[in-house]
C-alpha cells in the first residue's frame, strides 16, 4: 500500500493497465496529416498513425490531427498497448503500437487550417527556418486534399 501511494505522487498509477489493443478512438478519413511540434508528417493509415518508431521523436500528444475529410482532431491520450518490449531492448529501432485517444474538434475554416500550418512553417526550431518561401507555399495551397498531399515533402518547402 505505501508503494502504491509513493507512486501515485510520482505521477505513476500502478492500478491502471495499459491498453490491450492499439487504434484510435475516432474514425478518420485518411491520408492525414499531423500537425504539431514544428513539423508536418502525413500518416496513409491507422496502422502508420499509430506505429511509432522508439527511437522517434515524435510526441502525438502535442499533436492535432487533421483528416482529408477536414475534421480536425486533438490527441488527448496516445499510449503504449501493453506486452510490448521497451524500445531500449531494440536500441530505438523498432516501432511500438499505441492507442491514440482523439478529441474532435470544431471542423476549422480553411483560413484556420492554413494558420495552423503556418505557425508550425514559422516556428524557430522548425525545419524550414522561418522560411518565405515555405510560408508563400503554404498560402498558396487552395484545399486539404492539396495541403496533405504537399506535405509529404513539406522540408523542401524552404528551398
Amino acid at each position: 500500500m505505501m508503494l502504491a501511494s509513493i507512486l501515485s505522487l510520482l505521477g505513476c498509477n500502478p492500478s491502471t493497465p495499459a491498453p490491450a489493443k492499439a487504434g484510435v478512438s475516432e474514425a478518420l478519413q485518411y491520408p492525414v496529416l499531423l500537425i504539431g511540434q514544428a513539423s508536418l508528417d502525413v500518416r496513409d493509415d491507422e496502422a502508420a498513425l499509430i506505429s511509432i518508431r522508439g527511437a522517434s521523436s515524435l510526441n502525438l500528444v502535442e499533436r492535432v490531427v487533421l483528416d482529408s475529410r477536414g475534421d480536425l482532431f486533438r490527441v488527448t491520450k496516445a499510449e503504449p498497448v501493453a506486452g510490448q518490449p521497451s524500445p531500449l531492448w531494440s536500441m530505438g529501432t523498432q516501432s511500438r503500437d499505441f492507442a491514440v485517444t482523439l478529441a474532435k474538434l470544431r471542423r476549422p475554416a480553411w483560413e484556420d487550417v492554413q494558420q495552423l500550418v503556418l505557425e508550425q512553417v514559422t516556428a524557430p526550431n522548425g525545419v524550414w527556418n522561418q522560411s518565405e518561401q515555405a510560408v508563400a507555399r503554404v498560402k498558396s495551397f487552395g484545399s486539404v486534399a492539396e495541403l496533405i498531399e504537399a506535405s509529404r515533402e513539406s522540408w523542401s518547402w524552404a528551398r
